[in-house]
């Protein structure tokens, strides 16, 4: 299951984070000091992988990731 958070930083810019955890969104947002506006409990599929960072540990995950067709 995965964990989603839209923040704000310094300089109003929004920034859409996704994790494993919500301490794992909650350690990023205040090491680079961004304050939470909300935490939708669903997001399309489509929008996470072309939108929201990675703030897991680890690698972003390959269902995060839009597959690119095969070049044959």
């Amino acid at each position: 299951m995965f964990y989603y958070a839209v923040a704000v930083d310094s300089e109003n810019v929004r920034n859409y984070l996704v994790a494993n955890s919500d301490q794992e969104i909650d350690s990023h947002c205040t090491e680079n000091n961004y304050k939470i506006l909300g935490r939708p409990k669903y997001v399309e599929p489509g929008m996470v992988a072309h939108n929201f960072i990675w703030v897991g540990k680890g690698k972003r995950p390959a269902l995060l990731d839009i597959s690119k067709p095969y070049n044959y």
